[in-house]
């Protein structure tokens, strides 16, 4: 594979690139970010491998995104990425859309038996038996102009992507699992495009069943104020407030600066800044009546639940070695939680999993109660 890129710091040199993309097989992506000090993540570059050649995009130079766009909307040429989590997020912020159809090669090796959350040095390393340096990862992308090693890093996280995704395709074709990696990708994408609503966010507490009504409201509330805060200002959640300083506000509830000024790691630049929004939640949380309170949070399994998923780990790790993939891979923890709470398959099993192992793990379940 061809390592040397072309340099695209124009709209017109982005327009002219994205008219020859549109003939390619698949296109191959990643890109380079800072997220130090911001809410959103600050696009420092854009890579794309298409054709057996790399460009990399200049984002502090472009400013018309439609014929990109354009590209990864269009759903006849599949988008190759590794690890994108937060490589998705990069293109909604700078462009307004996610590359459809999506590819995961972390995702894809996996399932095909390469190993569980390999990250791109190891699936090179893997596939290609070449060793990727990973000196520029924490470098600064904003700099300009960009040093010859930041841009040849850059350049090789497609450039041999390119090289991987047509082995890793036929490998999950001869397998029978191309399918299993389509529907795991899309479900990535449905992801990507939800908006987690601001007042949902108090949900991610894992100690929220140990709060009662009122104790949840504040973190409701709260959370959903520091999400509108950092959006606003566009700085991390935590610059406002920690989980556990939000987690321990809701709890002890405090009436009085003095008596916010005691939670554990609260800053005293936040207690200057926001302290009085704080107060004010909580105020306003103790005088309104039942009917605001959140409902109860999830409880930790019981003894007997802990048993019922003991046996339907040993059914998974069974499962999961004859078919060559970590067991982690047939079903999650929390997807296992939830099918002891519901004794029902999760919605957030995907279908090939369902038809998998569905059956079989109801039949687990109900041996086990």
């Amino acid at each position: 594979m061809n390592d040397s890129y072309h340099y695209i710091d124009s709209d017109a040199g982005l327009r002219e690139a994205c008219s020859r993309w549109q003939a390619a097989p698949f296109v191959a992506l990643d890109t380079e970010f800072i997220r130090r000090d911001t809410f959103y993540p600050i696009a420092g570059l854009i890579q794309v491998g298409a054709l057996g050649e790399c460009w990399l995009i200049d984002p502090l130079s472009v400013s018309d995104w439609d014929d990109f766009k354009a590209l990864l909307n269009n759903a006849g040429i599949p988008k190759v990425l590794h690890s994108c989590s937060e490589d998705l997020e990069v293109f909604d912020r700078l462009c307004g859309a996610l590359p459809v159809p999506l590819l995961d090669s972390q995702i894809g090796a996996g399932l095909a038996g390469w190993g569980e959350g390999l990250s791109y040095q190891k699936l090179v390393a893997h596939c290609l038996d070449l060793h990727v340096e990973k000196g520029e990862t924490r470098s600064n992308w904003l700099q300009r102009p960009l040093t010859a090693s930041q841009c040849h890093y850059a350049a090789l996280d497609v450039a041999y992507l390119q090289d991987i995704y047509p082995m890793l395709r036929q490998c999950l074709e001869v397998q029978g699992r191309l399918n299993w990696w389509q529907q795991d990708c899309q479900q990535l994408i449905e992801q990507a495009d939800q908006l987690v609503p601001a007042d949902q966010f108090y949900l991610r507490s894992k100690s929220l069943w140990k709060l009662n009504g009122v104790q949840r409201l504040v973190l409701q509330r709260l959370c959903a104020w520091r999400e509108e805060q950092a959006r606003e200002r566009d700085v991390p959640r935590g610059r406002i407030f920690k989980d556990p300083v939000c987690f321990e506000i809701a709890r002890r509830q405090p009436s009085s600066t003095a008596d916010l000024s005691k939670i554990k790691d609260l800053p005293a630049s936040s207690l200057r800044r926001f302290g009085d929004s704080a107060l004010a939640i909580v105020r306003q949380a103790q005088e309104e009546g039942d009917a605001s309170h959140p409902p109860a949070g999830v409880r930790p399994l019981s003894a007997d639940q802990n048993q019922c998923l003991a046996s339907l780990r040993r059914y998974l790790d069974q499962s999961a070695d004859s078919l060559g993939i970590p067991s982690g891979l047939l079903c999650r923890k929390r997807d296992l939680e939830t099918l002891i709470r519901l004794r029902r398959l999760p919605d957030t099993l995907s279908e090939w999993r369902k038809q998998l192992v569905g059956e079989e793990l109801l039949q687990v379940l109900e041996d086990s109660l």
